[in-house]
């Protein structure tokens, strides 16, 4: 029966062996990686820069288009006499108003997706031995 028990807990320890670590990138790995993530982050940065200009050409672009219509219809309401033309004049207005939305919309759906930042890679720090001494305790 002893032997039995024996038996049962000889497999379970060498299954639970650890594998073998995955040798750790060098020095000089790191370093090609931390400049190519270097240069990934200025081509970034720069994609960055160009699209927030385009968003404020955009932007400044529906603003001039919606100042516009209101002026335009502040100088016919001083003209409109009756309800039905201040209503249009309204109409126009909203109309105008929501056209400049459209094309803000589309020239931001032009200009795709938001550029993905690079990922910066991780250095691995050997452990040091009074930490592994403090994690068999």
């Amino acid at each position: 029966m002893g032997a039995a028990l024996l038996m049962g807990l000889l497999p379970a320890s060498i299954a639970s062996a650890d594998p073998t670590p995955s040798p750790s990138p060098t020095i000089d790995s790191y370093k090609s990686q931390m400049e190519k993530f270097k240069k990934d982050r200025d081509t970034f940065m720069q994609a960055m820069q160009e699209r927030s200009l385009k968003l404020r050409v955009i932007n400044s672009e529906f603003k001039s288009a919606v100042d516009k219509a209101v002026a335009d219809s502040k100088v016919a309401l001083v003209s409109a006499t009756t309800p039905a033309q201040k209503s249009a004049i309204n109409a126009t207005r909203q109309s105008a108003i929501s056209s400049a939305i459209a094309a803000r919309d589309a020239a931001i759906a032009a200009l795709g997706a938001m550029p993905t930042p690079p990922v910066e890679p991780v250095k691995n720090e050997r452990v040091s031995s009074d930490s592994r001494s403090k994690q068999k305790r």
